[in-house]
């Protein structure tokens, strides 16, 4: 068994190993992490092959692990933990904090190597089944703010408490990309897929439920013909209530957990990056 820096001829077997386990994957995503944080993205080869993987995204005071799968066969074996206690020693040692969303049945796993659990975060979803809403030319308008980089640069720096601009601008630049932005807030959504739309991330401050109400209309009004999916802090009330009035529901739940405290606004947050 080896374990090396994952290669860009990777992409496409990690999507297959993702879907699986279980994991949504997206090759765009994927790719964009391994050009930001090469060093911080890693396989486990059997005789070539891929078997599994991990990989994280540095910023200036954080990491974020992601995409910690290791194909079905291959699992029971200590693949996973060497590629996790491998990774996890480069991110001591460089970063004041690392988080990640875990799957419920691995939170002990990760509470043994010192990750507390912050927030349950629920994966919710619209199949196209929503109540009746007003929506013009002229709400679509005010959703193009044309202040884009200024606005995320700004929300996201409240909501994480450092500057992650870099990659959030490359993560929302897709053909199929569709951005909003309002006084307080910003959103972004992508095709992932034939049939799915990835709503996130979006941030909106605290107290202005109103403008993440006219942010909600848009992306369904514009996205309306695929399922409209989101990662979201369920213990944020407010963001809950807006999906459920929308015919959200919860279809999977995850954990948000950290290492070196918490410093994340879960207030500001509607829906997690993919």
């Amino acid at each position: 068994m080896f374990i090396g820096w994952l290669k860009f001829a990777d992409v496409a077997e990690l999507v297959k190993i993702a879907d699986t386990v279980g994991w949504l994957a997206d090759g765009y995503h994927i790719k964009l992490m391994m050009m930001h944080s090469p060093n911080l993205c890693y396989g486990a080869y059997e005789d070539g092959k891929l078997v599994g993987a991990i990989m994280s995204i540095g910023f200036t005071e954080t990491a974020q692990m992601k995409y910690f799968m290791v194909r079905p066969e291959y699992q029971k074996k200590g693949i996973g933990k060497r590629l996790f206690q491998t990774l996890l020693g480069v991110l001591e040692n460089d970063f004041r904090k690392i988080y990640l969303h875990a799957n419920p049945d691995l939170v002990p796993f990760f509470e043994a190597h010192g990750f507390e659990s912050n927030m349950e975060v629920g994966r919710f979803i619209n199949v196209g089944k929503v109540p009746p809403f007003n929506f013009t030319n002229a709400h679509a308008k005010e959703l193009d703010g044309g202040n884009f980089e200024s606005a995320i640069h700004a929300i996201d720096h409240e909501t994480f408490g450092e500057n992650r601009l870099a990659f959030l601008l490359d993560e929302m630049e897709r053909t199929s990309s569709l951005k909003f932005t309002l006084p307080n807030a910003f959103q972004h959504s992508s095709v992932v897929n034939a049939r799915h739309v990835y709503l996130g991330p979006w941030q909106v401050r605290e107290g202005h439920e109103d403008e993440a109400e006219k942010m909600m209309k848009g992306v369904l009004y514009f996205r309306g013909l695929k399922k409209v999916f989101a990662d979201v802090p369920l213990g944020v009330k407010p963001v809950v209530d807006l999906y459920e009035k929308y015919h959200f529901k919860q279809q999977q739940k995850f954990v948000h957990m950290s290492k070196g405290g918490n410093s994340i606004k879960f207030e500001n947050i509607y829906a997690f990056s993919l």
